[in-house]
């Protein structure tokens, strides 16, 4: 059955579930070794790297969660943390991220703790601003091992305050590999993109969900790599490179194309072209951000993958054109910690 839409609010709280780890490709290759011998996950069939199938994106219905939502008046970019030593599993990821969105309501659907997902323009009661971007900040921490996430605690008035539950990252379909089987995972890829991106979708852990058949094999696949980038708390350069050459290399990628991501650093949008349709979440096109020099992440956005008209061309809502930039979540932060509520 089709996601159901909510407006941005809803959408931003599931955000502030995740929290940052150590900047992508900030931490010496040296100082990655392989922490854990991943189970195989048994996939169907996959052949040649630029047609693959696996499962679509992860999709989570944003959950209501708008108790933990803050609106940052300023934009500013935090002092990034120096890394320390290899995580502990009961040490933390800390992702800071700031999403920039139209003024207009929204549905979104994000992975478990990615900024990884689908979002749409919807009709709604109000009208409809593409003119003033609004912009939200969240902060969230998943446990190294996957064992728990936390997010702020808003009705204690102190920001170090964290709730937090048990929630084990990989225990359900759909559900992320965590960050401790995600770096291990990415550690040892290897150097050819085709071998590369086999090693990923063997270990990654696919969604299925009932539009995902309408999605080309590429688009799928692009999806399940962003998400495991997403997922690292730091990615060796090496394989940042690597995961690179499987972006631009994957059938129908557009880009890269230089552009600034929501704390207006200078980075490469990198997506790819596929199918998409007049429908809920089937319009537009997610994007990954990546450093220009290091192919760190920096986050996604999303773009009108077809021109449409909000709440179709009768409702008299604005018209976007293909390629309109929609929503951009950048990934402000990624810091290891020793607790969650820790930020550096």
């Amino acid at each position: 059955m089709a996601e159901p839409a909510m407006d941005e609010m809803t959408a931003v709280r599931q955000l502030r579930a995740d929290a940052p780890v150590p900047d992508l490709a900030r931490l010496a290759p040296a100082r990655r070794r392989l922490l854990d011998e991943i189970e195989g996950r048994s996939r169907h069939g996959r052949a040649g790297w630029k047609l693959k199938a696996a499962g679509a994106v992860a999709a989570v219905t944003a959950a209501a969660l708008l108790s933990t939502l803050t609106l940052h008046g300023e934009d500013r970019t935090p002092a990034q943390p120096v890394p320390t030593a290899t995580p502990r599993p009961t040490s933390w990821v800390y992702h800071q991220v700031r999403l920039v969105l139209l003024n207009c309501p929204a549905g979104m659907s994000f992975s478990e703790y990615s900024e990884v997902g689908s979002f749409d323009l919807s009709p709604g009661t109000r009208p409809c601003d593409t003119k003033t971007p609004k912009s939200f900040g969240s902060d969230r921490w998943i446990r190294y091992d996957g064992g728990s996430t936390a997010v702020p605690d808003t009705s204690t008035g102190d920001p170090d305050d964290v709730r937090a539950w048990a929630e084990p990252a990989g225990s359900a379909p759909g559900q992320m590999l965590p960050p401790r089987q995600t770096d291990a995972l990415l550690t040892a890829l290897p150097d050819d993109p085709d071998a590369a991106l086999k090693a990923i979708l063997k270990k990654s852990v696919p969604t299925r969900v009932t539009s995902a058949w309408r999605l080309t094999q590429a688009q799928r696949d692009f999806a399940e790599v962003v998400e495991v980038l997403s997922g690292a708390s730091a990615v060796p350069a090496d394989g940042a490179r690597t995961i690179y050459r499987i972006l631009t290399g994957l059938e129908g990628a557009t880009g890269p194309a230089e552009v600034t991501d929501g704390e207006g650093r200078k980075v490469v949008a990198i997506g790819v072209d596929g199918n998409f349709r007049d429908a809920a979440y089937e319009r537009n096109s997610m994007q990954v951000l990546l450093d220009p020099e290091t192919f760190a992440y920096r986050g996604v956005r999303w773009v009108a993958g077809m021109d449409y008209y909000v709440g179709g061309k009768a409702s008299g809502g604005p018209f976007m054109a293909k390629g309109t930039v929609l929503a951009t979540a950048t990934r402000v932060a990624t810091v290891v910690v020793d607790k969650a509520g820790d930020r550096n």
